[in-house]
């Protein structure tokens, strides 16, 4: 009798804590499940910036009328919608929301920039729509040919990396943001109207793995490492004067902000530097790099480096 009250109540107490973890882990599926990307949009701090919010079918803009381009935008990209066979749309558009505050063919016309997707167009062919829609003037900012076809190219090609190998049910996926890094003297354009961004940021965050990638790349070509231009959220932060991921709980927050986790992402081949590096780990190119490191006062260094790095000797 003894032995039977006591095997009762360990299947008593086995079937308690089973019950406690499949809840914890639905509320888990359910808290990641139901979260809202709106909620985790950047934020300007400080000084106030007209930022002019955007919805799309796919991605949301946080338009700057003083910059005429986004000063950020956001979408989500998980495995389902990676390699869609829409066509390129290639036809640039105004969006009539802004009542002509927008760029125009003009502002780019001569202008020797390319316009530069911040939500990528191949991101963007699981759908019709949302292709057609990648080609707002609300997306795009003045980039250089070497940049936008290079390294920004390369980076956003990462990005869709990562998304492939997310498993099936992940049907959050990944949550993007990207935009310019625009400084109170950033030069204009040929028509005076675009500023010429000084670098540009992307920040991936996964929700199920709570892991986060912020990059910082100078407006420059370079045939560098992606790695190499990681920086941590909280630096980011200070650059661009924005908050991001403020939806997250106060700690999470301040863990996944505080350091850039290099291991916690496969970085794939295609998005490193070239094979063939000379020796004393220069650059084939002998063009130098702008360092991709950031100063103490948490802004864009503006040494040259052609270290295949990225970074001069101050940031190594």
């Amino acid at each position: 009798m003894i032995l039977t009250r006591r095997t009762l109540g360990l299947a008593f107490l086995g079937a308690l804590f089973l019950g406690l973890f499949i809840e914890c882990g639905f509320a888990q599926s359910k808290r990641v499940d139901t979260i809202v990307l709106e909620d985790f949009h950047p934020a300007f701090m400080g000084a106030s910036s007209q930022v002019v919010l955007l919805k799309y079918s796919a991605y949301d803009a946080g338009y700057s009328v003083e910059d005429v381009q986004p000063a950020w935008v956001g979408y989500r990209l998980n495995r389902n919608r990676v390699g869609g066979s829409a066509e390129r749309a290639n036809k640039f558009q105004r969006d009539p929301r802004l009542r002509g505050l927008d760029a125009n063919d003009r502002d780019y016309a001569g202008s020797g920039f390319d316009k530069g997707h911040l939500v990528p167009a191949a991101d963007m062919a699981w759908s019709v729509q949302s292709m057609m829609e990648s080609f707002s003037y609300a997306n795009v900012s003045p980039q250089l040919p070497g940049f936008n076809r290079g390294i920004w190219k390369r980076l956003e090609s990462q990005v869709r990396d990562w998304a492939a190998t997310l498993t099936v049910d992940d049907t959050v996926g990944l949550w993007v943001w990207s935009g310019p890094v625009i400084g109170e003297h950033s030069t204009l354009s040929n028509a005076g109207r675009l500023r010429i961004p000084n670098a540009f940021y992307k920040v991936v965050y996964h929700p199920a793995e709570e892991r986060v990638a912020a990059l910082l790349l100078p407006h420059s070509s370079s045939k560098a490492s992606l790695v190499g231009y990681l920086v941590s959220v909280d630096s980011l932060e200070k650059v661009t004067g924005m908050n991001f991921l403020r939806g997250l709980p106060e700690k999470m927050e301040a863990r996944l902000e505080s350091h850039a986790c290099a291991s916690c992402w496969t970085w794939s081949s295609k998005a490193s530097t070239s094979s063939r590096i000379p020796r004393a780990n220069q650059t084939s190119d002998t063009q130098a790099m702008t360092c991709a490191g950031i100063t103490k006062a948490g802004k864009p260094c503006r040494n040259k480096t052609r270290d295949a790095s990225g970074y001069c000797h101050h940031h190594r």
